[in-house]
């Protein structure tokens, strides 16, 4: 009788990996359509993009892409890592700019960024030097000047909890599928 079942248990057993599969990927990976042009040049409005939601269990790192919530709210921002925890942020004045302009530091660090198109000028109502808080992470959008991220009180920054997930491929526009 113990063979018999031994048996029964060999010929399910590629079926309950099979579903573990299915089940995994299905409840792993998912798709957001970008609302707002918080993340121009990156991603422009109505933008389709594809999220691993398995990151969530991983360290998010600088530049990375990320979905995530904040504080209760039940909107989801699609922004990019700035700051880690531990790191402190800082925008300073660029005094030698005819027009206000603000250059970012990360630990003392200038930030280059190619990703942006124009100059930082809205640094938010966060006191800087900003000290990024454990298990927390500084994000913004690429489009830096109309952008609501963690340099506003009301989002702050990101706790981990709080991501979805991770952005890995732009879906649509069909002629602008890449990943990231």
């Amino acid at each position: 009788m113990f063979e018999k079942f031994k048996k029964e248990l060999q010929k399910d057993k590629f079926f309950i990996i099979f579903a573990l599969v299915v089940i995994i990927v299905l409840q792993g990976f998912g798709t957001i359509r970008i609302k707002g042009e918080s993340m121009v040049p990156t991603f422009e409005n109505y933008d389709l993009v594809g999220i691993n939601k398995v990151y969530r269990f991983f360290e998010p790192d600088v530049d990375d892409i990320i979905v995530c919530g904040y504080d209760g709210s039940k909107e989801l921002l699609i922004k990019r890592v700035i700051g880690l925890p531990g790191d402190e942020i800082d925008f300073v004045e660029d005094k030698d700019s005819v027009d206000l302009k603000y250059d970012l530091y990360i630990n003392g660090q200038l930030f280059t960024e190619d990703y942006i198109l124009e100059p930082i000028q809205q640094i938010g109502d966060v006191d800087y030097p900003y000290v990024v808080p454990e298990d927390c992470y500084f994000v913004m959008g690429d489009n830096r000047n109309a952008s609501s991220d963690s340099r506003t009180e009301k989002i702050g920054a990101i706790k981990k909890s709080d991501i979805k997930g991770k952005v890995f491929v732009r879906l649509y526009p069909l002629d602008q599928i890449e990943f990231f």
